[in-house]
């Protein structure tokens, strides 16, 4: 999950997007030998992630096409995706020939570009991490992206022969299975769960003829679609070679089933892994898939358009000033650090624990006016858990002049936008980000990229998010350590009154971290149904918190209490919210950023007057933690 910091200073924009018409023409010239694209004006754009071995390979060159041909010991990888990507396990240095072509075919010169792979990579855990966000993540085929199946020569990825379109496979079932990956706390492994969706099927490729899927075979030369129902199995990351795999148990599908040897031996390459898109590739000896998975919902936000024409920090002259580190504010050597393709990587080798302990300034020669407003976005990234990177644009030479200061919290290995939106402008010459990594642990490796700074008036495209929805936090594992609810114990009360008459105590159950109570006897009223965890939880006022709780009832109930309150004090909480349950329905009520209140002992109170006759409710999925956005 990508992290979003939102801090819109106005009410957020309205943007129209236009809708784009395309024709194709009733001739073509011949190809022209004379036109061909020429070597010597290769101009490739090589993007290196240190922190996940993930090289990132483009053209800078319009209107033509490239021809990768990576080299690696005494294998050649040949790709003609406009945008190559791979994970490199080894570190090293490696080469890449690369030609361009155009209508007029392939130009007959090349160009070798080079790229450095730092650290060989024993760590898996960012992958783990960008695979389930440290708890569970839900991806699906990525039926909005071009690309998001293929095939193509084997052990390629997967796309030279054929590239689906967007939506190309509506109606073959595929589309509606969700792959829900969690976290197990192995740093390369864990568990993935399959559902199939509401078709209830995947998708088979034409040459399958055996059992189980064979007979469903319409033997007219066409893909075709096999029931399939959910399931839960495991997953494993590999390193072998050169290459990063995702490995799972035999007979795991990922909503496409393209050969025998893929249901048998389901080990997908990974080509590139984001925290919103992974893009894989299986290969017998014959051919190679690609897949393309993203996340449910909407395309998540990434800032303003770093590659726009309006972003003032694209073109500006940006310098990187004199470094302020200072553990326990005795100041030490600079950190090292790098700047390649627009991403700055710095290495802290020694932890600080103040703000302003290890200042990195950005000089540029951009000039800001008070007419104007202005929108701002940059990604961070941290190896560990930082509690608060500060962020600062101000006027270079007066400090006290500035757009925002603001703290911005990074959990490790996930990508974290942090924007602002129609900012009222200041006056100043030249502006300086400051980016302050004080509180940073023993040797942290901060990345910074896609910094944008533009005319608010200049619409890039960009849809930034809507204020008035609250997004949710990054929610940590209910097994986790900083999830309040798993660390504490509780011992419960009951109070069970149907017509205010009580009678004895409702059987109640415990499975882990799931809770059944059941009501034998109506209620009528509020507070005639209640359960109580009486905890051991302890909250601070100087602190914000996140609350979650998952309630199913096998009947209507109308009007459950969730009260999460003082223990001894029913008149300081911080909530007291009535939900519906329809029956069988999981009911999620979250509370989002509450401020913080000191309380010695939680209590969590759920009221269940007004149930039917031999009532279950079911509690489960309850979490309680330090706010994190």
């Amino acid at each position: 999950m990508k992290t979003i910091i939102k801090n819109i200073k106005s009410a957020a924009i309205v943007l129209a997007l236009g809708t784009l018409a395309a024709c194709s023409p009733e001739s073509f010239d011949a190809p022209d030998q004379n036109k061909l694209p020429q070597a010597d004006e290769i101009d490739v754009k090589v993007e290196v992630d240190q922190t996940t071995n993930q090289v990132t390979l483009s053209l800078n060159n319009h209107g033509v096409y490239p021809v990768w041909k990576v080299l690696d010991g005494n294998k050649t990888t040949i790709s003609t995706r406009q945008v190559y990507q791979n994970v490199f396990i080894v570190a090293g240095t490696y080469q890449v020939e690369v030609q361009m072509g155009n209508r007029n075919g392939v130009c007959e010169g090349s160009k070798v570009v080079e790229f450095t792979i730092d650290n060989t990579l024993i760590d898996f855990t960012p992958y783990t991490q960008r695979l389930t966000n440290g708890e569970s993540k839900t991806w699906k085929i990525a039926n909005d992206v071009p690309g998001h199946l293929g095939c193509g020569p084997a052990y390629s990825e997967g796309l030279e022969w054929w590239s689906a379109a967007i939506d190309d496979k509506q109606g073959c079932g595929l589309y509606d299975n969700r792959f829900t990956f969690t976290n197990t706390g192995a740093s390369d492994a864990g568990t993935m769960s399959f559902d199939p969706g509401a078709s209830g099927q995947i998708y088979v490729n034409t040459g399958i003829t055996s059992d189980p899927f064979g007979q469903y075979n319409t033997n007219d030369g066409v893909d075709y679609v096999a029931p399939m129902a959910a399931y839960e199995t495991t997953f494993t990351l590999l390193a072998e070679g050169n290459d990063l795999y995702l490995q799972f148990p035999a007979h795991t599908v990922l909503g496409y089933l393209p050969n025998v040897e893929a249901y048998e031996n389901p080990k997908f390459k990974i080509l590139s892994m984001t925290g919103s898109q992974i893009d894989l590739a299986i290969s017998n000896n014959d051919i190679a898939w690609h897949y393309t998975l993203n996340l449910e919902g909407d395309a998540p936000f990434n800032g303003f358009k770093y590659d726009s024409d309006f972003n003032l920090w694209k073109t500006a002259n940006v310098t990187v000033g004199a470094f302020y580190y200072a553990p326990g504010w005795s100041q030490i050597a600079d950190p090292e650090y790098t700047f390649e393709n627009g991403t700055y990587t710095v290495t802290l080798p020694t932890a600080t624990t103040d703000t302003w302990q290890a200042q990195m300034p950005l000089l540029t020669d951009i000039a800001a006016s008070k007419t104007t407003n202005y929108d701002f976005s940059v990604l961070l990234t941290s190896s560990v858990d930082h509690p608060g990177v500060m962020v600062k644009l101000t006027e270079d030479g007066d400090d006290g002049n500035f757009f925002f200061e603001e703290k911005v919290a990074l959990k490790a290995f996930e990508e974290t936008v942090f924007y602002m939106s129609d900012m009222p402008g200041i006056d100043a010459a030249k502006l300086k980000l400051v980016l302050d990594f004080g509180g940073n642990a023993d040797n942290t490796v901060m990345t910074i990229r896609n910094i944008v700074l533009k005319d608010h008036a200049n619409d890039d495209g960009t849809k930034v998010p809507d204020p008035t929805v609250v997004p949710d936090p990054t929610w940590v594992a209910e097994n986790s350590a900083d999830n309040l609810w798993h660390e504490a114990t509780f011992t419960n009360e009951f109070y069970y009154a149907p017509g205010w008459a009580q009678i004895a105590d409702p059987d109640f159950t415990i499975d882990g971290a799931k809770y059944t109570v059941a009501l034998p006897t109506a209620t009528t009223d509020q507070w005639q149904a209640q359960v109580k965890f009486l905890t051991t939880m302890a909250t601070s006022a100087d602190k914000a918190y996140d609350f979650r709780i998952t309630l199913s009832s096998d009947k209507d109930l109308k009007g459950a209490t969730v009260k999460l309150v003082m223990h001894g004090d029913d008149n300081t909480f911080y909530f007291a919210e009535r939900v519906d349950l329809p029956a069988y329905e999981d009911v999620v009520y979250k509370g989002i950023n509450m401020a913080g209140i000191d309380m010695a002992n939680v209590d969590l109170v759920l009221d269940f007057g007004g149930c039917q006759d031999d009532t279950h409710v079911t509690i489960s999925g309850i979490i309680l933690q330090e706010h994190r956005d």
